[in-house]
């Protein structure tokens, strides 16, 4: 599929984002989920996006993993890619560049976690992930060997979605509705 057709579901799906309502609601589903589920519930380090206003809430996730004493970490920008820092109860954060929340401190090795939790704009169910368009997750899990996880609103969880050859898929697709595993052929 072309890259004209990922550019318009991508606009499709931002236009859908701006008009959700019940957004906090899905974060305690999301939360839930996570906490049932073996692959998120039993991970002691876990990388995971701070999520923006329109996105599904990743911040009840982040919250249990933390009183269960899980080491979290969260992306920052750094020129063209992604660095993790790890992330504290109450700490601090800045507005990155890119719109979303970022901590402070030194970063931490991406390849040592037992779990990628990323945004999506959508998701299939081969474990292709349609984000925002400029790389930076497809550069980060590029050679990472841990599972993947890919957070989405329940309609957004497709049965295809336009993919590239650099596109690198998820192992899971969690939503409100649950955790779904992809189907590889």
């Amino acid at each position: 599929m072309s890259h004209g057709a990922k550019a318009r579901l991508r606009q499709e799906l931002l236009a859908r984002r701006r008009s959700r309502t019940g957004i906090a609601a899905a974060g305690s589903a999301l939360a839930a989920h996570a906490a049932a589920e073996p692959l998120l519930a039993r991970a002691r380090r876990i990388a995971v996006y701070l999520s923006m206003p329109t996105e599904p809430p990743t911040g009840p996730m982040i919250e249990a993993w933390l009183s269960a004493g899980a080491e979290v970490l969260a992306p920052v920008v750094t020129a063209d890619r992604l660095a993790w820092v790890e992330l504290a109860p109450d700490q601090p954060t800045t507005l990155s560049p890119l719109g979303f929340a970022e901590p402070d401190g030194p970063h931490v090795d991406l390849g040592e976690c037992d779990v990628i939790v990323v945004p999506a704009l959508a998701a299939d169910h081969a474990g292709h992930r349609l984000g925002r368009g400029a790389g930076y997750y497809d550069r980060a899990l590029a050679g990472v060997s841990a599972p993947t996880v890919a957070v989405v609103f329940t309609d957004e969880l497709l049965p295809q979605i336009p993919s590239e050859p650099h596109d690198v898929p998820v192992d899971a697709v969690l939503t409100p509705s649950g955790l779904f595993r992809v189907l590889r052929s």
